[in-house]
């Protein structure tokens, strides 16, 4: 299906089956008859924030008659909302996008091609596959990275003192035996784990794989076949499952993050290690504040001393509507907003990874920037709208959940594949 009849049915059918409906927020609408840059951006980003007042004053610079218009969206049915926002004849001029969600986007036809103009946006080379796969289809550019985020080791020293270690982990081998040792200090500690991984945690089992060389799914012709019966990707899923098992509580293989709070077990002493976003040091501070001088953080190592795990980057992406009448003023706001001077604030400001490793300032958090090193090792997800699907079903979730409790890796793998395959196939 070519990229107009997209745009045209996806406005007909549900999103992929993503069962989303449209949500609160702005009203939408781009309106170049007043000279008004309509934008919609995401709870919880840059837009979000007082951060974006610099935005648009840099861009008032230029655009001195122009307003900006940003409309703050939710998180809940905004693929659908955005993609029948940009087939409709009044869209908003730039729309932010979660990664997983931007190749729905990028497929739809509902973007502008920014494709020539990629090398005027600074360091673009040097942009996280995780966010610059996603924003290109067939080789062109719809969208720009906005913001990254990726996941690091939360360690208590303390508790790795009192257990008799003495250095970090090189390896994944080193880090299991430090879990024995730690649990070994600490065996009168209820329900304590070395390392605490929840089972649906899919965010650190897809890295076991990428480092064995595996790899979700694979697109030939046109058409996506799931990879997760690999040879490569069944050594990572037993890696993994010895990893979660040895590491992590056995009350601990069929729950996520939040239930229970894996921020809240390490501020009551609970676990020495967990797998953290750039935000979750702080909400355990604010548990327990005690630990301000505990708290130290390193990068997932991997099989062998050389080379860390690879880690999957999540984030936002930002892309113009192709039907905007105001596309050159909305390059412009783009360019300010992905270039390295607000990056960089971005990053001291509001503990988000910037889409370059280059534009990692100095002085931001440890564990920042920890991930943008981590980062310069990344794997993209399947550049497919499948992903989200897979997403919004949980899917992911339920299968790591399925191989850290015992499940048979060769036949999760093989309902993986048949189901993952339909997924990334469903508008090709």
């Amino acid at each position: 299906m070519n990229r107009a009849r997209w745009r045209h049915a996806l406005t007909a059918v549900p999103v992929l089956a993503l069962a989303l409906t449209a949500c609160g927020g702005g009203s939408g609408g781009s309106a170049s008859s007043d000279g008004t840059l309509t934008v919609w951006m995401m709870t919880g980003g840059p837009g979000d924030s007082p951060l974006i007042k610099d935005v648009d004053a840099e861009f008032a610079k230029k655009y001195p008659d122009m307003k900006v218009d940003v409309q703050i969206q939710q998180w809940d049915g905004i693929a659908t909302k955005i993609t029948t926002a940009l087939a409709g004849g009044n869209p908003p001029d730039i729309v932010e996008m979660g990664n997983t969600q931007t190749p729905l986007q990028t497929y739809s036809g509902g973007l502008a091609d920014l494709t020539a103009d990629k090398s005027t946006f600074e360091d673009s080379a040097g942009w996280l596959s995780g966010l610059a796969t996603p924003s290109t289809y067939d080789g062109k550019l719809y969208a720009a990275p906005l913001y990254g985020g990726t996941k690091v080791v939360m360690y208590n020293k303390k508790l790795f003192t009192a257990a008799g270690i003495t250095r970090l982990p090189t390896t994944i081998g080193e880090l299991q035996q430090d879990c024995g040792k730690l649990a070994a200090a600490n065996k009168n500690v209820a329900n304590f784990s070395g390392f605490y991984l929840p089972g649906q945690y899919w965010f650190n089992g897809m890295p076991f794989l990428f480092a064995k060389g595996g790899t979700i799914a694979t697109r030939k012709n046109g058409a996506w076949q799931a990879q997760m019966s690999s040879p490569a990707n069944q050594a990572g899923l037993a890696a993994w499952r010895t990893f979660q098992n040895t590491c992590s509580t056995r009350s601990s293989v069929g729950v996520n993050t939040d239930s229970p709070d894996q921020d809240q077990l390490f501020a009551d002493g609970k676990a020495a290690m967990e797998y953290v976003k750039a935000w979750e040091p702080a909400a355990v501070l604010q548990k327990n504040p005690a630990l301000k001088d505990d708290i130290g953080f390193f990068a997932l190592p991997g099989y062998t001393a050389d080379a860390p795990m690879p880690v999957i980057v999540s984030g936002s992406t930002i892309g113009i509507a192709a039907d905007s009448p105001d596309k050159k003023p909305a390059e412009d706001w783009l360019r300010i907003i992905t270039g390295k001077a607000f990056q960089q604030e971005m990053a001291l400001k509001l503990d988000l990874l910037p889409i370059s490793p280059d534009f990692t300032p100095a002085g931001v958090p440890e564990q920042l920037a920890v991930a943008s090193q981590a980062a310069k090792n990344s794997h993209p997800l399947p550049n497919s709208p499948g992903e989200a699907t897979l997403e919004t079903e949980r899917y992911n979730e339920q299968f790591f959940s399925k191989i850290a409790a015992g499940g048979d890796i060769a036949k999760a793998s093989a309902d993986y594949d048949k189901h993952a395959t339909a997924a990334f196939n469903a508008l090709h």
